[in-house]
């Protein structure tokens, strides 16, 4: 009997322990491509909200970012508009290194010294990223609200 128990608790010790490493191990994450689907931005001057702009989103405009899992990353921005009837296409590409704390995370652009720090919510294969900037322009304290919704590619 008692082998039989030594058995049973060995093979209930290691499923149980298995779970604990797979729960630790397998979390969401972030490296991988995520292609913008949605961008909206609320914009506040002193304190008062003056309506939210919501971003065109298709095969023009556009942002791509890639997460790496040595921490580095690159976006790729796209973006058209209209000159004298006809549509043109401009595009960007950024790189620089990020990092992670919690559901923050951490962007510094290669040649920059600053940190950008925004944070983010991972819903599955949707990556939903919120980020405030704030400024004074004309005298006024301005304050914008972004919140962009990007799916894995």
């Amino acid at each position: 009997m008692i082998p039989l128990t030594l058995v049973l608790f060995a093979t209930l010790y290691k499923s149980y322990g298995n779970n604990i490493e797979h729960d630790c191990c397998n979390k969401p994450s972030i490296v991988g491509t995520w292609l913008e689907a949605s961008s909206s931005t609320e914009v506040f001057t002193n304190n008062v909200s003056d309506g939210t702009i919501t971003e065109t989103v298709d095969a023009g405009n556009f942002i791509r970012i890639t997460f790496n899992a040595d921490g580095t990353f690159s976006d790729l921005q796209s973006y058209s508009y209209t000159e004298n009837g006809d549509v043109v296409v401009k595009t960007s590409t950024d790189v620089g290194t990020y990092s992670i704390n919690g559901n923050m995370l951490f962007i510094v652009y290669d040649g920059e010294t600053d940190t950008g720090t925004v944070e983010f919510t991972l819903r599955g294969a949707q990556l939903v990223i919120e980020y405030v900037e704030e400024f004074t322009e004309n005298g006024n304290q301005m304050r914008l609200v972004t919140k962009a919704t990007y799916n894995r590619q």
